[in-house]
């Protein structure tokens, strides 16, 4: 599903017409800013299927309940912190990301030396740091921003199919990695296109594809492995490709739910605040909160931590530990990390 395949996001169909058309909105909407997501799915159930066409509607109850769990269960999710590994052509980066309903999101990737870059956005705010560059948080490229708040919803946009300006078609069958499934594409009130291929049987997310706002690029993001966790379905081994060609691949080896994550959390100034515990082989404990001062203590009673690798094939993880890097490696890591 997609509560972590958002980090691996996906694009290229026909890129100079939707980019052109969608510059044009986002150059009009300056003056009427569209409303946010938060704003948009007030008054509405995550998985009301009220109005939406019965074969679609069948499809997405399954989806509901495969990937979430239910409407029950998805109730008692609140947030999910999310720990592995990024690889890209120059190396392996640890990382951790946080997400928390509606669509708060922080992502933190450690790149040696006491290094970090995050990306973050709190519900209004867009922001990202480079400490090899910054000691402080800057603004988010807007181009950029469009990506990384498409891609904040806690779980996707299969979920609230009926709120206004979205709109999810059934497009057909289509496989993937030998799975059948069907192909839902989603537009979204400002233009961007969703596609996410969901088994026709286990009706889990094997694949999602977009546009990405600044290379323009078709991303082929392929879910090789899925656990539950909580209740819900999570994305352990993903792929992402642009014609045909890998980008990189996530793979997570921890996941934490209701942890209690604060709004502050996400904000500028917790720019370097990591809540919990460190990946592994990440050696600097300097401006790590503690348990106690970054989670809500009342709702850290009912904390639910996974260690999601354990059963996994050995040498599945290995080599989570990224060097020191030249300014090359740098550089590529900069480049990649708006398609993270």
């Amino acid at each position: 599903m997609s509560l972590f395949s958002s980090f691996c996001c996906v694009a290229f169909l026909c890129a100079g017409v939707f980019l052109q058309s969608l510059s044009a909105q986002s150059h009009a909407s300056l003056d009427k800013p569209l409303p946010t997501y938060r704003e948009r799915i007030q008054g509405y159930e995550a998985m009301s299927l009220q109005g939406i066409d019965p074969g679609l509607s069948w499809i997405l109850e399954n989806y509901y309940q495969a990937a979430f769990g239910g409407q029950g269960n998805w109730r008692k999710i609140r947030s999910l912190r999310f720990e592995g590994v990024l690889r890209l052509p120059t190396g392996t980066l640890s990382f951790v990301a946080f997400k928390k309903k509606p669509d708060y999101c922080k992502i933190v990737l450690f790149a040696g030396n006491g290094a970090r870059i995050v990306m973050a956005y709190d519900g209004s705010d867009a922001w990202q740091l480079n400490t090899m560059e910054s000691s402080e948080p800057i603004p988010m490229p807007s181009i950029e921003a469009l990506n990384f708040i498409r891609d904040a919803p806690t779980a996707g946009h299969l979920l609230y199919p009926n709120v206004p300006g979205k709109q999810i078609e059934l497009l057909g069958p289509r496989t993937v990695n030998g799975y059948a499934c069907f192909d839902l594409r989603v537009t979204l009130a400002d233009g961007q296109q969703v596609s996410y291929a969901i088994d026709n049987k286990e009706f889990i997310e094997r694949q999602q594809r977009v546009v990405n706002m600044v290379s323009g690029d078709l991303e082929v993001t392929t879910h090789e492995q899925v656990k539950k966790v909580a209740g819900v379905t999570v994305a352990l081994h993903s792929k992402m490709t642009v014609d045909g060609e890998l980008i990189h691949e996530v793979q997570i080896q921890r996941v934490a739910a209701n942890l209690g994550l604060m709004p502050w959390v996400f904000a500028r100034p917790s720019a370097t605040d990591v809540p919990g515990q460190l990946p592994d082989g990440v050696e600097d404990q300097s401006l790590r909160l503690s348990i106690e001062e970054s989670l809500d203590l009342e709702s850290k009673r009912g904390a639910l931590a996974i260690r999601v690798g354990d059963d996994l094939a050995p040498g599945f993880f290995d080599a989570t530990r990224f060097p020191d890097l030249d300014e090359a490696a740098k550089r590529s890591i900069l480049e990649n990390i708006g398609e993270f």
